[in-house]
């Protein structure tokens, strides 16, 4: 069928009516001073009306639409699995699923010869990508052995699809288990199956392979273990894990905890036995362990294989044991949930190396007071007490006289204990300390006579209303918030305290560092072999809310480092951090790695060079971007598995400030063992979003009547195809009317010439 039309200049034929309408007119014009014969007369006119003609046909721009129906053959693609799962047995027999896919192939050999005479077939096999395969009377070049170490469903049917786009899809044959093993596969299975379904070709799936129960075989499996573990030296942690086990009831299974430390020696934590009553039940395993030694250690949670297993790689389970060096651990008793002690613990927990044991004494179940603190007060590993708005009732005199003697006797330790007490309306003076042992540990003096009872009015003498702005009195660790030049001009800019506890005085051994005019607001003194802190404040928590956070965490850390006597040992801290300690082959790794001062402060202008080791032991490189303070990793070299480690090395203008080292675990997984059962279901799924096109699931001994079915359908599809012809389109056009064009005028001009019209 053919179409003409025009495509006028301007876009409107009007304007190429009312130009040919003033050319036509422009024939009128005849010359005056010689008459010629009407044959004369008409052979100008004729050359000029040609040309007219040529002008108007142009600026018509005439074209022609041609369309025409041609044949088109179709394509047949079959796509078999050649994964490492289709040598898993194929359920029915002692053959391989891999054997029995071949079989099933084999046995439909003529109708696929037949089929490829009239239509084109491809051959696929397929893993983690997709191989073509050469056929040769029916039968095709397949593997001797399946060795795709994983499965992509959907990125292969996608790929083929990609591959015919076109042509007319009669139809894809895709022959495997159905097991999806791809970690991250670039389609989705569905999405490429409903890309079929749009393209109106028909999908079949056959499946080989066991289903359900009829899969179940015998199996120790270790499914989970916490990826890493914090403990600080001396602390007990527990370390647990859950084993499933399949195949072995009544049978005892033993699983074991294995410690690897740095230079590859390895302690055995403990052996636990697991007896299971029901086939593929889950079991607990739990290890208590108290490290002695700091560093990092690689955790192996373990069962033997057991006779019978297929799989054995899944018998083991890796994780990472982070033992801190110095860990202080600190104590917090509080009468009141008061803003000050929310934010208190959220900057000292900031901290990796303070440990808060936070205990709130409810001021309100007075009935009950005093508290037992016996069992806490006699565990040697607390380092710092720190006692907030509470009064001196709720301890007794039993348990202050134990911290006494805890902050003033070294007992077996290098030093005494820490002590703080924070301002409150219980603290101090106000709380009842001043008959106390603890009178004589603290730094100030209280009033004899004053005290503040619950539930009545507010004993003035005892408290000094704000704001109070904040100026330090004394070059000490307690109050440099930064350089010596600055840290005036610091604490001005601090929110000053709403409110603060009122000393009577300041004992002769002590000296204030901290006030707020006339009045001491933080007092450090020594006390035996153990040091103590008096601040009269209650309110710092105004630090954080308006901005400050640094400055608050630097003040409460160096506290503690001080209260532990810890401050002159504090060494700047280069640290590294992993969102996760264990990977999939081939995946991203990001990381986070900074430098902190002793006192907890980011290093400004600090900088981070990061070497990977390889499980081959090569080095490499990782890239480093800085986001403030912190610099954000990124390491991509993942594809082997096994233990790589990250060394962090920190520079300050070139000199060295420290270096941190950690490690972790890409997995040597075998998913495609892994998985004992097919997954028919998935493949149903997929044959049924073409199932308007005649997509189904196919037997495999229906192969042969499938490829037949295939064979009487229309062996060629009638496409229709346009072709379009417009004037000026090819240079061949335009030559020819210039040359048209060209003679006219030439004759119109050498006729007048001849005639003496010119």
């Amino acid at each position: 069928m053919t179409t003409w039309y025009t495509q006028p200049v301007f876009g409107s034929q009007l304007a190429v009516a009312l130009v040919a309408l003033a050319l036509l007119a422009l024939l009128a014009v005849r010359p005056l001073f010689r008459k010629l014969s009407w044959r004369q007369h008409a052979s100008l006119l004729a050359l000029r009306v040609a040309l007219i003609g040529l002008v108007i046909l142009a600026l018509l721009r005439p074209a022609r639409v041609s369309t025409t129906s041609k044949p088109q053959t179709g394509v047949i693609m079959v796509l078999a699995d050649t994964s490492r799962s289709m040598q898993l047995t194929a359920g029915d027999s002692s053959r391989s699923r891999y054997e029995a896919q071949l079989a099933a192939l084999d046995s439909a050999a003529a109708s696929l010869d037949e089929l490829s005479a009239r239509f084109d077939v491809k051959l696929y096999g397929y893993d983690s990508d997709l191989t073509p395969v050469d056929l040769t009377a029916g039968r095709g070049a397949w593997p001797a052995k399946p060795l795709g170490k994983e499965t992509d469903l959907g990125s292969n049917l996608a790929d083929a699809t990609r591959r015919e786009l076109g042509r007319r899809i009669l139809g894809v044959v895709l022959l495997g288990d159905g097991v999806q093993t791809a970690l991250e596969p670039r389609i989705e299975t569905q999405a490429a199956a409903r890309e079929l379904g749009r393209l109106g070709a028909p999908l079949f799936t056959t499946v080989f392979g066991p289903v359900g129960a009829a899969a179940q075989s015998r199996d120790v499996a270790m499914e989970y273990m916490q990826d890493q573990y914090t403990v600080f030296v001396n602390n007990e942690v527990v370390i647990r894990g859950l084993a499933r086990i399949t195949g072995y009831v009544n049978k005892d299974i033993p699983v074991e905890l294995l410690l690897e430390d740095d230079a590859g020696q390895v302690e055995r934590i403990g052996t636990q036995h697991l007896i299971t009553r029901l086939d593929g039940q889950q079991l607990e395993v739990s290890f208590p362990y108290t490290p002695s030694k700091p560093g990092q250690y690689k955790l192996t949670l373990r069962a033997p294989p057991q006779p019978g297993e297929l799989v054995t790689k899944n018998n083991e389970l890796q994780s990472f044991l982070n033992v801190l060096e110095g860990g202080l651990k600190v104590v917090y008793l509080e009468g009141e949930l008061r803003p000050e002690q929310k934010f208190l613990r959220r900057s000292l927990n900031d901290s990796p190396d303070i440990d808060v044991d936070f205990q709130w004494i409810d001021h309100r179940r007075r009935d009950q007071w005093p508290v037992n603190l016996g069992e806490l007060l006699s565990d040697p590993d607390w380092d710092v007490l720190i006692i907030g708005d509470l009064a001196a009732a709720a301890l007794g005199d039993e348990n202050l006289k134990a911290l006494e003697k805890l902050v003033a006797d070294r007992n077996g330790n290098a030093h005494g204990k820490g002590l703080a007490m924070l301002g409150g309306y219980h603290s101090f003076g106000a709380g009842g300390y001043q008959n106390t042992p603890l009178a004589n540990v603290l730094p100030i003096t209280m009033d004899r006579f004053l005290k503040q009872d619950f539930g009545v009015p507010i004993v003035e003498k005892l408290h000094l209303p704000g704001p109070l702005p904040l100026q330090p009195l004394a070059d000490h660790p307690l109050v440099q918030l930064g350089a010596k030049s600055d840290n005036a001009s610091l604490w001005t800019a601090l929110p000053p305290l709403r409110g603060a506890n009122r000393f009577a005085g300041v004992k002769a051994s002590a000296r204030p560092v901290l006030g707020s005019g006339t009045h001491p607001i933080l007092v450090p003194g020594e006390y035996g072999d153990g040091r103590v802190v008096a601040f009269a404040g209650d309110s710092t928590w105004q630090w954080w809310m308006q901005g400050h956070q640094s400055e608050h965490r630097r003040f409460w850390r160096q506290m503690i480092l001080w209260l532990a006597q810890r401050e002159d040992t504090a060494k700047n801290n280069v640290w590294i951090t992993l969102r996760q300690r264990r990977y999939n082959p081939g995946a991203q790794i990001a990381f986070e790695v900074g430098a902190k001062s002793p006192t907890g402060d980011d290093i400004p202008g600090a900088t981070f060079q990061v070497e990977v080791t390889l499980p081959s032991g090569k080095k490499e490189a990782a890239r480093l971007t800085q986001q403030g303070p912190a610099w954000n990793g990124l390491f991509t070299a993942t594809a082997a598995p096994g233990d790589y480690r990250l060394d962090v090395t920190a520079l300050l203008d070139g000199a060295p400030l420290g270096t941190a080292q950690t490690q972790f675990l890409v997995f040597d997984q075998d998913l495609e063992l892994a998985s004992q059962a097919a997954d028919p279901e998935l493949m149903a799924r997929l044959a049924n979003l073409t199932k308007e096109s005649g997509g189904r699931v196919v037997a495999p001994e229906q192969l042969s009547d499938l490829f037949r079915e295939l064979l009487e359908k229309p062996r060629e599809t009638l496409v229709e195809v346009q072709t379009k012809w417009q004037l000026g389109d090819t240079a061949l056009d335009g030559w020819l009317f210039l040359l048209c064009f060209v003679t006219l005028a030439t004759s119109e001009w050498f006729l007048r010439k001849r005639w003496g019209l010119v």
